[in-house]
């Protein structure tokens, strides 16, 4: 079996030996989920700081004034 890599910019080829097959498949698995869960990971982080961003500026906004007079007691 072969494995691909990029490294410094080139697929590199590289032949995995007999014995080694079952090892290096489940780590090319584990290292594909992680590569599927750091980009989740960076979608729900834009989304935290999309929403920070809104509470921010809705912190900011001037709250409305009433214009009800005061009861007299």
């Amino acid at each position: 079996m072969v494995v691909s890599a990029s490294e410094k910019g080139k697929t590199q080829l590289r032949a995995i030996p007999r014995g080694f097959l079952v090892e290096v498949q489940d780590k090319v698995r584990r290292y594909q989920e992680l590569r599927r869960v750091r980009v989740r990971l960076i979608e729900v982080h834009k989304n935290m700081l999309h929403t920070m961003d809104e509470m921010e500026t809705m912190r900011r906004e001037e709250m409305p004034v009433s214009r009800k007079k005061p009861r007299s007691q």
